[in-house]
């Protein structure tokens, strides 16, 4: 089981991921916005994070940084689900995660990537 943090403004795909991660035994909280992820993700500290980048206000790239910033969150695995990769495109932030997906992804996909990352873990 994995403690999960989804940060995502599309309350349809906020619902579909955390049904099914749930039913797969995940702890999940999600926030809609950049700076709701601040305070709760050093609190919940999550071994995963599903990130949009576009967000309302900030962008999810901040959230990337300042995950990478707090050494108790160094293990934290940061996976980029976006309709636009290519905001990351030559961006330092790039190299802080450790996935990136386009969006839609299927429902095969998300669990499988968590999976792996669960294992990897482990």
């Amino acid at each position: 089981m994995a403690k999960i943090l989804i940060v995502e403004d599309d309350a349809d795909l906020v619902e579909t991921y955390t049904d099914l991660l749930e039913m797969s035994n995940h702890s999940v909280t999600s926030v809609s916005r950049a700076i709701d992820a601040f305070g709760l993700v050093t609190r919940f500290k999550p071994n995963i994070v599903l990130l949009d980048l576009n967000l309302a206000g900030y962008s999810g790239a901040i959230v990337i940084s300042m995950i990478r910033s707090y050494p108790v969150l160094k293990q934290t695995k940061i996976v980029v689900i976006t309709g636009h990769p290519e905001m990351l495109q030559g961006s330092p932030n790039a190299s802080h995660v450790d996935l990136i997906l386009s969006k839609p992804i299927s429902n095969e996909k998300l669990l499988s990537v968590v999976d792996e990352f669960v294992t990897s873990a482990s």
